[in-house]
C-alpha cells in the first residue's frame, strides 16, 4: 500500500481551491515538458464547483479530458458526466465515450482511445456513500475483475443499483495510469468510509474505494470537507 495523504478542510470552498491549485500544478508540470496533458475527472455534484477554478487557471486548449465513467444516456442529458465536463471545460479535448451502438462496443472504442494517450497527468475520483468509485459499485457483477490492479487497462460495461442503471466505467488499472491520483469526498458518511478503509477494517475490504486507496501504486491524495 502506498502512502495515503489525507487533506481535511472545514469548508468545501477552501477544499476545492486547494485541490484546484494542486491539479493545476501537476498539469502545468506536464505541460512544461510536453505539448499536452491529460486529465481524468469524476462526474456528479462534488466536482462541479471545481471546473470553473480549473478553467480560470489552465490553458485548457492543451488538455485532453476524460470522465472516469459515463452514464449510458443521451449526449446532452443532465445525467451525462461527459456533458458536465465538456460544458465546464469547453476548450479541452473531451471525446464522447458513446462511440458505438452498444455499451460493449463503446467500452472497447473508449479504451482504445485512452490507451493512445500518454499516461494521465492526473486522475481524480469521487466516491459514493456506498463506497463506489467511477461506476464500480459494491456487489456489481464482474467487480473483482474490474478492481484487479494487474488487469489490462480497459473500460467496461457496468450496472448501477440506481438510475441511470446502464453505465460505462474505466477499470482500476486504467484509472491507475495516472501520474497523480486523488479522491474528493464531502460529508461525514464518506469520512467514516475513508477512515474504515485506512484502518483496514474487515467491513471495508469489499468496497471499491478500498481498492483505490489500498491497491495504489502511488500515494493517493484525499481531499475531504464536511
Amino acid at each position: 500500500m502506498s502512502e495515503t495523504l489525507l487533506h481535511c478542510y472545514n469548508q468545501r470552498e477552501s477544499c476545492l481551491q486547494t485541490l484546484a491549485a494542486d491539479l493545476v500544478a501537476q498539469l502545468q508540470g506536464t505541460l512544461a515538458q510536453q505539448p499536452r496533458a491529460s486529465l481524468v475527472l469524476p462526474g456528479g455534484n462534488s466536482p462541479q464547483a471545481l471546473l470553473p477554478l480549473l478553467a480560470q487557471q489552465l490553458d485548457t486548449r492543451r488538455i485532453d479530458l476524460s470522465p472516469s465513467d459515463e452514464r449510458w444516456v443521451p449526449t446532452q442529458a443532465a445525467e451525462s458526466n461527459w456533458w458536465l465536463l465538456s460544458q465546464g471545460l469547453p476548450h479541452a479535448n473531451c471525446p464522447d465515450p458513446r462511440q458505438g451502438t452498444s455499451r460493449e462496443q463503446a467500452a472497447v472504442a473508449w479504451a482504445e482511445r485512452l490507451k493512445r494517450w500518454p499516461a494521465f497527468s492526473a486522475v481524480l475520483l469521487g466516491m459514493g456513500e456506498d463506497g463506489h468509485i467511477a461506476s464500480l459499485f459494491p456487489g456489481m457483477p464482474g467487480l473483482a475483475v474490474a478492481l484487479n490492479p494487474g488487469a489490462e487497462p480497459a473500460t467496461l460495461s457496468a450496472q448501477a443499483p440506481h438510475a441511470p442503471y446502464e453505465r460505462l466505467s474505466l477499470n482500476l488499472s486504467m484509472l491507475q495510469r495516472g501520474q497523480w491520483l486523488g479522491l474528493l469526498a464531502f460529508g461525514e458518511r464518506k469520512r467514516e468510509l475513508i477512515d474504515a478503509v485506512l484502518a483496514d477494517e474487515p467491513s471495508a475490504r469489499e468496497l471499491p474505494v478500498y481498492a483505490w486507496l489500498r491497491r495504489s501504486p502511488l500515494p493517493v491524495h484525499i481531499y475531504w470537507a464536511p
